[in-house]
């Protein structure tokens, strides 16, 4: 019997595109080359409907699908349709939200098969009993009903990452899109609220790598590959002292040599694990070639105690300064809200440790009870939402009230300090009014949550201009912070109404800035409070902090 496979991640975004369908689709062309293989690249923005005539055009007999916690709710209403409307297709459920959950997955989704663990192996071996029509049941992963209950099997080991998986056809389906990279699997830590940190999972204790030379010669290939981002999903890039090296100085070199484009590749570090060489190293990289993300968490110890994160923090923070002194490397860093042992108080107090530490993004999350996780197993007197992605609702150190404020300010951190539009107006608020960043944040989430609808620039600039004013912040000063902010990130040169001065001598100053720099044919160009003007003197952002420089200039 001939089979037709169609395999698919259900993305949370178009730009994403998920490696498992990849993986999959190599392994079953490996073991069975006859049969015949799509992946249908759907995301879960799309409407049902057309989710639903996309997987129907590959006419499948066999429908894979890999479950995470931002598409279970979609994926269950795409398969109970693909079942309706023709049952005879064989739905194989797979990835990290059906390995945990197998026995809630069969309830809630019309599956007939459910895989634990990495399907490379399993997934094939499945295959082959249908089409022989032998029985699954010894397959390691391989989970089903049965007359009397279900079967559920183990997960499955995890083989080391390869790199014939990145192909030219992985490219072309890529077409230009984020480019997600796997070249090491499994996690050395045990993080409470962390799938990796489960000591069940076959990849969690034990980090698989991708040969270093087999993997540094794919970094620099898709460096070429047109993606703008090359990220790692590699749960530590640098767990591995000498292989970390050996990359960074590899894509360094490649960078020089202008074996790769105008590209950035993005890791997620342990940032205490970085010694003097390797930050000496970091040092050295074109700005913009590099982006980190390093994860905070707390900076609370009872909080880091209970959830099995043994961290040195003053060696932590002091490598994230020393990762940002050069200026050349997009720092993200982040907090989890709704940890054990972390109230109101202590994460204001977590969250003001970490913006002094002037990272380019402060990253403000939640706890989600992802299954697997330790925490979501235990029983500490939490409450989350029974729906993915299952976030806390209330613990007993934190009120569903004061969550809620969080989520307000962590929506002004997003739109305000990480978009980077305001820098020098947050920061100018800071230093006039004493205030800690948490409280200015909080308030500023208070002032957004109080208006509906969706939020424009200038709607946006308008709120911090009257929100400051009201702290104290001096008019003039912070009108001139404000119009650099805006020249340095908006290329239109275009400012609000109550930004502008006046319009002649703006035209004025336009034309002597012109006369003097005859190469810029447009200026960009506002008045300052001192009667001199500002000009927008850039065509590109910097790659770090996505500014632009400015000039000041008299007339």
């Amino acid at each position: 019997m001939s089979l037709r496979l169609t395999l698919t991640g259900l993305a949370s975004q178009y730009i994403h595109m998920p490696l498992a369908p990849f993986c999959l689709q190599k392994a079953v062309h490996e073991k069975l080359p006859d049969m015949a293989v799509t992946i249908c690249d759907l995301n879960i923005n799309e409407t049902q409907e057309d989710l639903l005539h996309q997987v129907m055009a590959t006419a499948p007999d066999v429908l894979g699908v890999s479950l995470y916690i931002w598409n279970r709710a979609c994926a269950a209403q795409l398969i109970r349709r693909v079942k309706v409307l023709k049952p005879e297709i064989i739905v194989i459920a797979g990835g990290p939200e059906a390995t945990f959950s197998a026995a809630e997955t069969f309830r809630e989704m019309p599956i007939d098969y459910l895989l634990r663990g990495a399907g490379e192996e399993s997934l094939p071996a499945l295959l082959k009993a249908l089409t022989e029509g032998t029985d699954p049941a010894p397959i390691p992963g391989v989970c089903f009903r049965t007359a009397s209950g279900l079967h559920l099997s183990p997960p499955a080991p995890a083989p080391a990452p390869r790199s014939d998986l990145y192909d030219d056809d992985w490219q072309t389906a890529l077409g230009g899109r984020m480019a997600y990279v796997e070249t090491s699997r499994g996690c050395p830590f045990s993080c409470a609220f962390c799938l990796s940190g489960n000591k069940e999972a076959p990849d969690a204790r034990t980090v698989q790598f991708m040969p270093v030379e087999e993997a540094l010669a794919l970094l620099i290939r898709l460096g070429s590959s047109g993606a703008d981002t090359v990220k790692l999903i590699d749960r530590t890039f640098n767990c591995h002292k000498a292989r970390t090296l050996t990359l960074l100085r590899g894509l360094i070199d490649a960078k020089a040599e202008g074996r790769i484009g105008e590209v950035c590749y993005h890791f997620e570090v342990a940032a205490d694990l970085f010694d003097d060489e390797t930050l000496a190293l970091l040092a050295t990289a074109p700005a913009g070639l590099f982006q980190m993300e390093a994860g905070l968490q707390s900076f609370h110890s009872a909080t880091l105690a209970a959830c099995d994160r043994k961290t040195d923090m003053a060696k932590l923070v002091d490598r994230i300064r020393r990762i940002l002194a050069p200026g050349n490397i997009h720092l993200h860093i982040d907090l989890i809200a709704g940890l054990p042992e972390e109230d109101f108080v202590t994460f204001g107090q977590s969250f003001d440790n970490a913006f002094e530490l002037h990272p380019h993004q402060l990253q403000l999350g939640f706890l989600k009870f992802i299954h697997g996780s330790r925490l979501r197993t235990e029983t500490w007197g939490a409450r989350f939402a029974p729906d993915p992605p299952y976030e806390v609702l209330s613990t007993p150190w934190i009120s569903y009230g004061e969550l809620r404020q969080l989520h307000d300010a962590a929506e002004a951190v997003e739109r305000i300090h990480n978009s980077g539009r305001f820098a020098l107006a947050e920061a100018l608020a800071l230093a006039a009014t004493g205030m800690r960043p948490f409280d200015l944040y909080l308030l500023l989430g208070k002032k957004m949550a109080a208006r509906q609808g969706r939020w424009s620039l200038d709607n946006l600039t308008r709120l911090v201009y009257d929100a400051f004013l009201g702290l104290g912040v001096e008019k003039a000063a912070l009108r001139d912070a404000m119009i650099a902010d805006r020249l340095a990130t908006d290329n239109t040169g275009y400012l609000p109404p109550f930004l502008q001065g006046d319009m002649a001598a703006v035209k004025a100053a336009a034309r002597a800035y012109r006369e003097a720099h005859p190469e810029c044919r447009h200026p960009r160009v506002s008045l300052l409070s001192d009667g001199s003007a500002l000009a927008a003197a850039w065509t590109q952002k910097h790659p770090v902090t996505q500014r632009g420089e400015t000039k000041r200039f008299s007339f």
